[in-house]
C-alpha cells in the first residue's frame, strides 16, 4: 500500500512525510528553519533527513527527498526574511 503524498510539497499538509527513510515531516523541516537552518546540511543535522539514503526506494515520489527539502527550505527562508 502506498502512503498518501502530495506531489507539490509546498501544498502538502504540515504532517506529511518529506524524508521517507528517516520519517521527517514537512513540519519538522519548517521548524528547523525557524530554529535557524539555512541549508540542506543544517536541516539534515537538525532533523536526520537525508541521512539514510533510501528515499528513492521508500518514497512514493520515487526520488531523493532533498528536492522537496530544498524547495521547503528556500520558500520558508524567503518568508522568514
Amino acid at each position: 500500500m502506498t502512503e498518501h503524498y502530495t506531489e507539490n510539497i509546498l501544498e502538502a499538509p504540515d504532517s506529511e512525510i518529506v524524508c521517507w527513510c528517516s520519517r521527517v515531516s514537512k513540519q519538522m523541516v519548517l521548524q528547523a528553519v525557524i530554529d535557524g537552518a539555512r541549508c540542506l546540511e543544517d536541516v539534515s543535522s537538525m532533523t536526520g533527513a537525508c541521512t539514510q539514503g533510501d528515499c528513492r526506494r521508500l518514497s512514493p515520489r520515487h526520488r531523493c527527498c532533498s528536492i522537496e527539502i530544498i524547495r521547503l527550505l528556500d520558500t520558508a527562508i524567503k518568508h522568514k526574511e
